[in-house]
């Protein structure tokens, strides 16, 4: 049972590292209602044992839109694990808040807002905002372009550095012979004062589609930092999805 409670342990702490970067690309929703649509998720875990280990989860999402095509989404998330109701073993928080605006028929002009918190990995605080458009030349293909603000707190850095940075993405997905979905997302990230300063964050998903809505799917995720104090990883999951 040790050995058990242990597993969890680590794949709590694998879990919170691995979503120190966020993908925002993959949280775009396909909400066309005028108005707001809200989703909330509540999750709680408890582990009993050798020791007691308490899992919470909880996250908001809301989705709005308006007849003048001014459409937007914000996401919170929270989660928190710790060990004999008092020891925490991490904890981290993310917020999200991204407003569009069609320019041209392939053209949308954005800006977004975001925060987070990761006590694993000792980010006190992250803070950015940002600007730039998506640019859609063909079916189910994606480029964004931007620039944003970066601030980030480090618990053991006393110093608070701010950076300038192009953010840009590719997402593009298709459909082979109507049996399997793939979606590639990938980030480019520099500092505009240092271009060796950079960050490369890949997701890619392959779906198997089954009878009766019932799919197959592997994820892949790599994120490469180049002169950079964060680690470099590769994680590939899969999972079964039932839509009904």
């Amino acid at each position: 049972m040790k050995l058990f409670n242990n597993l969890i342990v680590i794949t709590l702490l694998c879990i919170s590292s691995l979503y120190s970067q966020v993908n925002t690309e993959a949280m775009r929703g396909d909400n066309q209602l005028p108005g707001v649509q809200h989703n909330l998720e509540l999750d709680f875990a408890y582990i009993s044992g050798n020791s007691e280990l308490i899992e919470l989860n909880g996250s908001y999402r809301a989705d709005f839109a308006s007849l003048s095509n001014l459409n937007g989404f914000f996401i919170w998330k929270y989660d928190r694990a710790f060990e004999n109701s008092k020891d925490d073993i991490t904890y981290k928080g993310f917020g999200h808040l991204r407003i569009f605006k069609p320019f041209t028929v392939h053209i949308v002009v954005e800006g977004f807002l975001q925060k987070e918190f990761n006590h694993f990995i000792d980010l006190e605080n992250r803070e950015l905002i940002g600007a730039g458009f998506r640019y859609n030349p063909i079916t189910n293909l994606y480029v964004g372009l931007g620039i944003m603000n970066e601030m980030e707190k480090y618990q053991d850095i006393s110093s608070k550095p701010n950076f300038i940075k192009s953010t840009n993405y590719l997402n593009y997905s298709f459909t082979i012979l109507d049996i399997a979905e793939i979606q590639n997302i990938t980030y480019y990230q520099f500092k505009l004062e240092e271009l060796k300063d950079y960050r490369i964050l890949w997701d890619g998903k392959l779906t198997i589609l089954g009878l009766k809505g019932i799919s197959f799917h592997i994820n892949f995720h790599f994120r490469y930092d180049k002169n950079s104090n964060n680690s470099n990883y590769f994680e590939i999951s899969n999972g079964l999805g039932i839509k009904f």
